[in-house]
């Protein structure tokens, strides 16, 4: 997970402020899909949780427009773009065995499917402090953890967060690896300089000519963060 610079909002958000009465349920086919473009180029292309690839260009068939405080728990930030997030569908992870199994959703559709009393999550990666980049670790079999060095709180709200969204999952898991293992490979091949590491750290966080960043990029990056402390 990564932190997310929101841009200015789609103009079809003051607008439904504006409009008395209006509910998440009644906004139309082209005001989601304004959101979902706006939310696509701001977040590079990326699912804002699990980081996979969200399909372009943006679709309902692809994505989908998530609220970071819940319609339930927060409906006064229904229309609020800080609130608003760009995520996948959630459910590929059923091809992971088959079968429509819960446990193999991610996301904000394996956190719907929780009770309403645990679909609370605290580190929204569009909100700074804190940055939820620095927020969780990566293993090089692509687990994703809490961050050393949290404090209780912090650390809890990280663990809770990667279980209420279930980003362990055994995809999810596989990717990041292949990202790390791409790197490692190459160390292995020729002895890390920090100057080698830092351009491809440059690489991993820096947005292609088409805006897009690689997916799964932040364990890429944790990954070279540490070989560069290694290096001193």
């Amino acid at each position: 997970m990564r932190r997310i610079e929101k841009d200015r909002e789609p103009a079809c958000l003051a607008d439904l402020r504006g409009t008395p009465g209006a509910a998440w349920s009644s906004v139309h086919g082209a005001q989601r899909q304004q959101m979902r473009e706006h939310a696509f180029k701001e977040q590079h292309g990326l699912c804002a949780y699990c980081m996979s690839r969200l399909p372009g260009p943006p679709s309902a068939e692809g994505m989908k427009i998530e609220h970071f405080e819940t319609r339930a728990l927060s409906p006064e930030l229904v229309f609020d773009w800080d609130n608003l997030l760009g995520v996948c569908l959630g459910d590929v992870g059923i091809s992971d065995g088959g079968g429509h199994h819960r446990d193999r959703y991610h996301c904000d559709t394996y956190r719907g499917h929780l009770p309403r009393e645990e679909q609370r999550i605290e580190l929204n990666p569009a909100a700074f402090p804190p940055d939820v980049s620095s927020m969780f670790s990566y293993t090089n079999q692509g687990e994703m953890r809490a961050a050393h060095g949290l404090e209780p709180t912090m650390r809890a709200s990280a663990e809770a967060q990667i279980e209420r969204l279930n980003l362990n999952i055994a995809r999810h898991q596989r990717n990041r690896r292949t990202a790390i293992d791409v790197l490692r490979s190459e160390f292995q091949r020729k002895a890390p300089r920090a100057a080698r590491v830092k351009a491809l750290l440059e690489l991993s966080t820096t947005p292609d000519a088409a805006g897009l960043l690689p997916p799964y990029c932040q364990a890429a990056a944790y990954y070279l963060e540490k070989k560069l402390r290694q290096l001193g």
